[in-house]
């Protein structure tokens, strides 16, 4: 009897093995007949899945729903950048780590980024000669990453703060790669941090502050743009060099590289200045017709979207439309609050959002195609810019909820936040359905005469004057998606009357009745008008389009 059962655990066991084996083989297959579809293959290997809830934002032209994906970092600090290769969405993080993102997880890949001297660095901070400086690490960082291609050549191009040990200084310095022919996926290669060649290195080599931080990597800027073929914008920020956070000034002098936008030859490694007088770029676009827009981060208030044209000079430290960050006047400015002895911006945030990057969108919704894009810390918004003769038709702020440092589209249309959460956020147009077509259909649906389908469409619209069909937009009044059994005024909406906020219980149909026949009898105070529905069976009809419609 014991041998029995033995038998029988020994089959069991066996079964349990073939059929992992054949479900490995089955694996096997399926891979090498996807083999050489890049998309997938990022899936296959070793694809670390992350993703987050889908979260819907709201825009005036087109709702948004974004999906997150957290990317994994060894020490603490903000920075890095988003780049696209072909179909794939290439992240580099603060530290240098290189990884393609989709909207399922990530995958770090082989490529090692040029050795940017951090741990020399640190050692340094150590010696004698600079242990009494203030030293900050966590701004010590790769800024930027690009791709492009020339002449059938693909190239990966980085921007990062270096410090050059041997010489005791710091400055921005861009590294370029050839990649192989032929590259698919950049999961099939692998770089070295030798394998790059530096293009350039920002003049002069700074020495360390005594002042403040003695390296203020976040005011580096060093955002990067192709402007056509091989020629290169970069925004190179002053490092905080101002007269202020340090003995001299750079960004008004032509003999250096500090505060300014420049184009880079990446071929011949020369550069030209293209504009002075700027602080600190994060971000920088060329548009359709070849403009150049940078954003550009002020002190306090005073950030600022610039139309970079040659040989202008945009004021920086003389002019501001800022404050020091103590709320006196900027010690440096010409003028108090006012724009008017230099090349002023197009627009300026009062107060700041501590604007970070931008980029042009296209081929992502007809409301939206041609405008700008800029992103922010503090604010946790992205703004869409509406630039017509070159001046700011509009700028509608979305909230994301999150400290973005960078924006970007994808090759596949898609809108990419980098946040400071370490998460690659992919931005969606939801393609809603018309809702005043629902609403015809319904009514068509119901026992209502001409007059009733008429009165139902009117009451309806009215909801729509202040309200959403949906259950995420809470921010003018509250969403009537998945309205019955909610909790009553539980949404994110924040100016409930103290009429619905004491009111206990769930929005039945009996509850919905009594708010819309008499909403002051039902929550005494409330800002809901009388819309003046009298008719029990258009009343019913709306109710039970709320119960079937917005879910």
């Amino acid at each position: 009897m014991k041998f029995s059962r033995f038998k029988q655990l020994l089959l069991l066991l066996l079964v349990m093995f073939c059929c992992a084996c054949i479900f490995f083989l089955g694996f096997l297959v399926s891979e090498d007949e996807m083999r050489g579809h890049s998309k997938i293959r990022s899936l296959l290997k070793g694809l670390e899945l992350s993703s987050e809830p889908i979260v819907k934002m709201t825009s005036i032209f087109t709702e948004l729903e974004t999906v997150s994906v957290s990317i994994p970092t060894d020490r603490i600090g903000e920075g890095g950048a988003v780049t696209s290769f072909k179909d794939e969405l290439v992240v580099i993080t603060h530290e240098g780590r290189i990884f393609l993102v989709n909207e399922a997880g990530y995958k770090e890949t082989e490529i090692l980024a040029p050795d940017n001297g951090f741990e020399a660095y640190k050692k340094a901070s150590l010696s004698d000669k600079f242990k009494d400086l203030t030293h900050v690490f966590d701004w010590f960082r790769y800024n930027d990453i690009l791709y492009y291609s020339e002449n059938e050549n693909d190239y990966l191009v980085l921007s990062y703060t270096e410090w050059i040990a041997e010489n005791e200084c710091y400055g921005t310095t861009i590294s370029r790669i050839k990649l192989p022919a032929n590259t698919n996926s950049l999961l099939d290669i692998k770089i070295k941090p030798t394998d790059w060649d530096v293009v350039y290195r920002t003049q002069p080599c700074l020495k360390l502050k005594s002042k403040y931080r003695a390296i203020e990597g976040h005011m580096a800027g060093g955002r990067i743009a192709i402007r056509s073929g091989h020629k290169m914008v970069l925004g190179n920020g002053d490092y905080h060099w101002d007269g202020v956070y340090a003995p001299k000034s750079y960004a008004q002098a032509t003999d250096n590289d500090y505060g300014k936008v420049l184009e880079i030859d990446l071929d011949l490694g020369t550069s030209k200045h293209l504009s002075i007088g700027n602080r600190n770029m994060q971000g920088v676009v060329v548009d359709d017709s070849g403009q150049i827009w940078i954003t550009e981060h002020g002190v306090r208030g005073g950030d600022e979207l610039n139309l970079i044209e040659l040989d202008q000079n945009y004021g920086w430290p003389n002019e501001t439309l800022g404050t020091a960050y103590n709320h006196n006047p900027w010690p440096m400015s010409s003028s108090y609050g006012r724009h008017e002895k230099y090349t002023a911006p197009i627009y300026a945030w009062i107060p700041s959002i501590a604007v970070s990057g931008i980029t042009q969108i296209n081929n992502f919704h007809p409301a939206w195609d041609g405008d700008l894009l800029v992103s922010s810390l503090i604010a946790k918004k992205i703004v869409r810019i509406r630039i017509k003769d070159k001046r700011v038709l509009f700028a509608e702020p979305i909230d994301t909820g999150e400290r973005i440092r960078y924006v970007h589209q994808h090759s596949n249309g898609k809108i990419v936040l980098w946040t400071d959460s370490k998460k690659i956020q992919f931005i969606s147009p939801i393609n809603n359905k018309d809702i005043q077509s629902q609403l015809e259909n319904f009514c068509k649906t119901q026992k209502l005469n001409d007059i009733q389908q008429n009165k139902f469409l009117s009451y309806a619209n009215k909801c729509m004057e202040c309200h959403e069909f949906n259950n995420y937009n809470h921010e003018k009044a509250p969403g009537l998606g998945a309205i019955f059994d909610r909790e009553i005024a539980t949404t994110d909406y924040k100016n409930y009357s103290k009429g619905l906020r004491s009111k206990n219980g769930k929005w039945t149909k009996e509850n919905l009745e009594a708010y819309l026949r008499d909403p002051q009898s039902f929550a005494p105070g409330t800002f809901m008008p009388n819309q003046g529905i009298e008719d029990s069976e258009v009343l019913k009809s709306i109710i039970a389009f709320l119960e079937k419609i917005c879910i």
